[in-house]
């Protein structure tokens, strides 16, 4: 096996309006941190390219564009290169050139919230894609360039640094800390070993919202704080976070008594220090195991589905006062998009299988991916060590489960701000999960370094 690890500064120049938040209503002011594209290239018998970005997150047309600059530069095809967003709250959220395939609704370069997508100027969300399509091409080349014999290593440890957001009342469903709910505790550790025996890098992996803090500042949060901290402790070292199924997690440090509160900038390092401890106990207390073997990989394309709401159940969402505002507005551009025969009423899904050996498999689905499925998913696959990533590949919107559709809440009703037609159908959930059994099937009849590329 051979391996290469690279990062690089993407911090804007100027300042930009930062995505996470719909109460934000400038650009941001100053940089409490800087955010990264970080690159690992791993090499047995075929190529897989692992990309993260400290951003909120990136649709579409940014990953086609990324992915699509990939394969003409270095012949890497769609389902080798998994694009991981940190999903940090303090950062913001990417487009490409392509726009159909553009989420919309929101610019970095704008000044406030949009009232219509035709007020949005895309100019300098352009001209960003770009600068980071380009560091990327460069850091892939830098890998490929670089790459040294080592082994892989894989350890599995728990973290508590994240806690259900999810309290079901008598008032309903409430954002408030839920310690009874079943949730994704499982922190995956890789490390990148050299032929020496020496770390050179490592990939860790656990579900949660980055959203410590509220600033108006460009932030990595916690998790970034957590990779400086395991980079500091392990010197030529290269940390990277993937972002796992943490939809619906808020971080512990957050809790104060029955509610969240915003906390401050040094109980923000705090966490990711904490989180960073996890990760260290992990490597020196649990079993590392290597992975050996070929890589396989599956890229499948669903289709999930959405009721079929008509405009009067937009209009009354957009002309309820007890709303916010931002999802007022938000309602508003979809009832535009009804009225004009363009609103969103399927959502194309990818799912990204890989497999090391009959040991492993990395699972990366799209969107904003509640704990509940990578639970679900651990359970089918039990007797192999099973990661569960969301936010990958894009992120579209929430994608709530059969159960979160039954209670309702923000996850529920997420489809309003991203400009679909009406809430997800339960149906959706068995979709995916049908689709991760059905990849695991053509798994069985691959030969050693081929790939499969399933639609349906």
């Amino acid at each position: 096996m051979k391996f290469a690890i690279a990062k690089n500064n993407i911090t804007p120049g100027n300042p930009v309006f930062l995505a996470g938040f719909g109460g934000r209503d400038r650009k941001c002011e100053g940089v409490l941190d800087d955010i990264f594209v970080k690159v690992a290239l791993i090499e047995s018998m075929g190529q897989l390219v692992v990309i993260t970005l400290d951003a909120l997150g990136g649709d579409g047309s940014f990953v086609m564009g990324i992915k699509e600059a990939l394969l003409e530069v270095f012949g890497l095809k769609a389902e080798q290169v998994l694009i991981n967003f940190s999903h940090t709250h303090c950062s913001v959220y990417l487009t490409g050139e392509a726009h159909e395939r553009r989420r919309g609704g929101y610019s970095l370069g704008q000044e406030k919230w949009p009232e219509k997508e035709d007020d949005i100027d895309y100019a300098e969300d352009i001209r960003y894609f770009r600068f980071i399509r380009d560091t990327i091409i460069s850091l892939v080349r830098q890998c490929s360039e670089n790459l040294v014999e080592g082994t892989l290593l894989l350890s599995k440890g728990v973290s508590n640094a994240g806690v259900s957001r999810r309290l079901l009342t008598n008032e309903g469903m409430m954002l408030k800390p839920n310690f009874q709910a079943e949730t994704d505790q499982d922190l995956f550790v890789l490390q990148l070993l050299d032929a020496q025996n020496k770390r050179k890098g490592l990939l860790f992996s656990y579900g949660c919202h980055p959203t410590c803090i509220g600033t108006n500042k460009i932030s990595a949060e916690f998790v970034g704080q957590a990779c400086t901290e395991l980079e500091a402790s392990f010197p030529d070292n290269i940390a990277i976070y993937l972002q796992g199924c943490g939809a619906d997690i808020k971080p512990l440090k957050t809790v104060i008594g029955d509610r969240f509160k915003s906390c401050t900038v040094e109980e923000m390092r705090e966490a990711g220090v904490e989180l960073a401890e996890d990760v260290k106990r992990t490597i020196s207390k649990c079993e590392a195991m290597p992975l050996t073997g070929s890589m396989q990989t599956a890229e499948l394309e669903v289709r999930l589905f959405t009721e079929p709401w008509g405009l009067n159940e937009m209009l009354a969402i957009a002309e309820d006062e007890t709303k916010t505002e931002y999802k007022r507005r938000a309602a508003r551009r979809t009832v535009d998009a009804i009225k004009e025969g363009r609103v969103r009423q399927v959502l194309p899904f990818t799912i990204t299988v890989w497999g090391l050996g009959d040991r492993f498999r990395m699972i990366a689905l799209e969107g904003e991916i509640p704990s509940e499925y990578a639970i679900h998913i651990k359970r089918l696959f039990s007797t192999m060590n099973v990661m569960v990533l969301g936010y990958s590949n894009g992120v579209p919107t929430y994608i709530p489960t059969r159960q979160i559709l039954i209670e309702g809440g923000y996850e529920a009703e997420a489809f309003v701000l991203h400009g679909y037609r009406g809430p997800f159908v339960p149906e959706n959930e068995w979709i995916i999960i049908g689709a991760v059994i059905e990849a695991e099937k053509r798994f069985q009849t691959l030969q050693y370094g081929e790939n499969s590329v399933i639609k349906s």
